[in-house]
C-alpha cells in the first residue's frame, strides 16, 4: 500500500462525476460525426478515384468504434467515481482495499498523482463545449476549384507565375507532376503553361445554356466529385479537434480529483484515467492524420487537373471555338434585326447552338476516356492515399506500445504546454496515434 491517504470530499467526486459524463455527449456527438462527415465518399465514383469509395466508410468505422467505446468509457468512469464517494460516504478510508477494485490494477510504476507538488492546482472541473463546424458542400468545393482552375487557365500566359498557380504548386515553363520530368508525351503535345482562353470562355457560355460547367461534366467521369477530398479533410480536421477537445478536459478534471486523492485507490484511478485520454488523444492524432491525408491528395489531385485541363486544350480547343461562334452568330442575327422583332429565326439560331453544344458534350465524353490513359500518376497518388489509410488502419489493430515511457513523458508534457498539449504545437500525430492502444475495454 502506499503510504499515506487522503480522499477528496464527496461533492468533487459528483462534480467529477457530471464532467465525466458530459464528455461521453460530446463523444456521442463525435462518433455520429464520424459516421457521416468522415465516411461520405459515394461521390468519389471516377473512375480513378472508385477505390475510395470503399475504403473511405471503412477507416471512417474504425473511429466510430472506438469512439463507441470512450462514450461507454465515460459513463463508466462517471458511476464509478459516484460509486466511490458513496463508498468513502459509508465507510471513510476503511474501504479504501474494495475502493481499489473499482478502478482496476494500475500500469507499473504509475505515480500517485496527489503526491506530485502543486499538479492539481492545474486542472479544474470546467467544461469545454466541442463544436463541429460542418465543411462546405463538396459539390460546391468542386465548382470553386473548377472556377480557379480555369482561371488559373485562360486568363494569364504563365500560370506558374499567378497566386492560383503558386498554390497548385506550378512551375514555370512546361508543367509537370510534382517530382515528374517532361516526359515524351507532354513534348508530343507541346503540354505546358499555355493560355486557355477559348477553354474558360467556352464553360462560361456552355454553362448559360445548360446550368452546367462543361469542365466538369468533362472530368467527372475520370475524378468524380473530387471536392469530396477537401470535405473529408475538413471533416477529419473537425474530428481531431474535437476529440482533443474532450481529452484536454478529462485530463483536467482527472488531474484536479487525483490530486486531492492519495493511496492505492488513487494510483489505480489516475492510471485508468491516464488511458482513457491518452488513448482518446490517440484517437486524436488518427484523425489528424487523416486530414493530412485527405489534404495532400487534394492538392495533388488539383495540380494535374490543370495539367489535364491544358491537355484538354490540345484536344478541343477547336470545337469549342465553333461554339464561342455560334454565339457571336446569333449576337449578329440580332443586331441584324433577326432577333426579338423575327422570333422564329431566333428561336432557330438558339436551336442550332444548343445542337452544337450537345455535339460539343458528345466529344468531351469522348475525350475523358481518352485523357485517362495519360494519367497513371492519378492511379499512383489513389495508390499512396490507399496506402497511408492503411498505416492509419493499422495505429487501431497494434494494441502495443511502451506505457512506461508515454507515462514519463506526460507529466513534462503537461507541465511543459498544459493539457491540450496535442493542439498547441510541436506535437507529431504520427507517433502519437500508437496511443490508441492504451484505450481500456469498455
Amino acid at each position: 500500500m502506499t503510504p499515506g491517504f487522503k480522499a477528496p470530499p464527496k461533492a468533487d467526486f459528483d462534480t467529477y462525476a457530471s464532467l465525466m459524463e458530459a464528455q461521453a455527449t460530446y463523444f456521442t456527438q463525435l462518433f455520429g460525426w464520424a459516421g457521416q462527415e468522415c465516411s461520405a465518399a459515394d461521390d468519389l465514383n471516377g473512375l480513378l478515384l472508385l477505390p475510395l469509395v470503399q475504403a473511405t466508410p471503412k477507416i471512417a468505422a474504425l473511429f466510430s468504434e472506438k469512439l463507441a467505446e470512450c462514450e461507454r468509457g465515460m459513463i463508466g468512469v462517471g458511476s464509478k467515481a459516484r460509486a466511490t464517494a458513496a463508498a468513502y460516504a459509508a465507510a471513510e478510508h476503511t474501504n479504501e482495499t474494495n475502493i481499489a477494485k473499482i478502478y482496476g490494477q494500475s500500469l507499473p510504476g504509475f505515480p500517485d498523482i496527489g503526491h506530485v507538488p502543486g499538479l492539481s492546482n492545474l486542472g479544474d472541473f470546467k467544461d469545454a463545449m466541442v463544436v463541429l463546424k460542418e465543411p462546405n458542400d463538396a459539390g460546391d468545393i468542386t465548382a470553386l476549384n473548377i472556377t480557379e482552375q480555369l482561371t488559373l487557365l485562360g486568363l494569364v500566359s504563365d500560370p506558374a507565375g499567378s497566386a492560383l498557380g503558386k498554390k497548385y504548386g506550378l512551375k514555370p515553363g512546361l508543367t509537370t507532376l510534382p517530382g515528374q520530368e517532361p516526359g515524351n508525351l507532354s513534348k508530343k503535345l507541346g503540354i505546358g503553361n499555355v493560355t486557355g482562353q477559348i477553354l474558360w470562355l467556352g464553360d462560361s457560355i456552355f454553362k448559360s445554356f445548360t446550368g452546367q460547367s462543361l469542365v466538369q461534366i468533362l472530368l467527372y467521369p475520370i475524378v468524380g466529385n473530387y471536392g469530396r477530398l477537401k470535405f473529408l479533410q475538413e471533416a477529419y480536421e473537425q474530428l481531431s479537434e474535437g476529440i482533443y477537445t474532450t481529452t484536454g478536459t478529462m485530463r483536467k478534471g482527472s488531474v484536479r480529483l487525483g490530486g486531492e486523492w492519495e493511496g492505492d485507490a488513487a494510483v489505480a484511478f489516475d492510471s485508468l484515467l491516464f488511458c482513457w485520454s491518452m488513448g482518446s488523444g490517440g484517437l486524436g492524432d488518427a484523425a489528424k492524420i487523416m486530414s493530412d491525408i485527405f489534404q495532400v491528395a487534394y492538392d495533388t489531385l488539383c495540380a494535374m487537373i490543370q495539367i489535364a485541363l491544358q491537355l484538354i486544350t490540345r484536344f478541343i480547343n477547336g470545337a469549342l471555338q465553333q461554339l464561342v461562334e455560334a454565339v457571336a452568330g446569333t449576337a449578329a442575327i440580332e443586331v441584324a434585326g433577326g432577333g426579338p422583332e423575327d422570333p422564329v429565326a431566333d428561336v432557330v439560331a438558339v436551336a442550332w447552338d444548343v445542337y452544337k453544344v450537345y455535339k460539343i458534350v458528345e466529344l468531351c465524353i469522348t475525350t475523358a476516356t481518352v485523357i485517362v490513359e495519360y494519367f497513371p500518376k492519378i492511379v499512383e497518388a489513389v495508390t499512396k492515399i490507399l496506402d497511408d489509410i492503411e498505416v492509419v488502419r493499422q495505429a487501431f489493430a497494434e494494441g502495443k506500445i511502451n506505457s512506461q515511457a508515454v507515462i514519463n513523458s506526460l507529466l513534462e508534457d503537461v507541465k511543459q504546454r498544459g493539457f491540450e498539449f496535442e493542439k498547441n504545437g510541436g506535437w507529431n500525430p504520427a507517433a502519437g496515434a500508437a496511443r490508441i492502444a492504451l484505450l481500456p475495454s469498455a
